[in-house]
């Protein structure tokens, strides 16, 4: 198998990130989401890296059910997720591909009232 990225590089990256998000949201509450269950292991990498206090929840998003390997109809559990009004979000996903599912967890998110939403995703 051809390898892409190292895991150097990967970490390091991540934890470039890690180091902006916490001087953007210096002093703000800030609340890290992660979509369950590709981000786990790049959310846990990446909070590690926010030198900061801050909140972790998850939330569930599928479109592909059962055994299916085409993508159906999106469907989102939010039943994990945290309080988050008046608060900075940070949405971490693992890839990014459509936007669409991003797009709707951006929406839901935003029916909770939170102080802003932005997204993080591993791969483009």
């Amino acid at each position: 198998m051809k390898q892409l990225i190292s895991a150097e590089e990967i970490q390091s990256a991540v934890g470039k990130l890690g180091l902006q998000l916490a001087a953007d949201y210096q002093g703000c509450p800030l609340t890290v989401l992660g979509v369950l269950t590709g981000s786990i292991v790049f959310l846990a990498d990446l909070i590690r890296t926010i030198e900061m206090p801050l909140n972790v929840g998850l939330l569930q998003a599928s479109s592909y059910h059962g055994r299916s390997t085409t993508s159906g109809e999106l469907t989102i559990n939010a039943d994990l997720l945290p309080e988050i009004a008046g608060r900075d979000v940070l949405l971490v996903d693992d890839i990014l591909d459509t936007g669409k599912t991003m797009q709707s967890l951006v929406e839901t998110l935003q029916g909770h009232s939170p102080k802003s939403v932005r997204s993080a995703a591993l791969l483009w």
